[in-house]
């Protein structure tokens, strides 16, 4: 007797093909800003994205964002051996915070 046909799992799902370009984004943005203040400037201003996104989707699954967010993240880090770790983790942090509260108390209405 024969085996059935059985379809084999993708070994990558769409959320972690999705990251990959995130990761090559913050690895790029990382190495291409020289100047620690202009490294951190552009750290917190995705932040405040990455907090827009994450109240945008608060009533969807979080999986992809948060994957979306630590694979920037990562990629950032990397390319951003010269700076300081935990001044560019608490920066990133700050601007999510600051980014999900500015959206959560209707501070800047949506343009879009």
């Amino acid at each position: 007797m024969g085996t059935a046909f059985t379809p084999t799992k993708p070994i990558l799902d769409w959320p972690e093909i999705a990251a990959a370009p995130f990761l090559l984004i913050g690895l790029a943005l990382a190495i291409f800003s020289k100047n620690n203040l202009i490294l951190y400037t552009v750290c917190f201003l995705v932040g405040l994205l990455f907090g827009r996104a994450w109240y945008v989707n608060k009533t969807r699954e979080k999986v992809p964002i948060f994957l979306a967010i630590m694979t920037f993240f990562l990629g950032f880090i990397l390319g951003s051996l010269y700076a300081n770790l935990r001044i560019t983790v608490f920066v990133l942090l700050l601007g999510a915070l600051a980014g999900y509260w500015i959206q959560e108390k209707n501070i800047i209405e949506h343009v879009f």
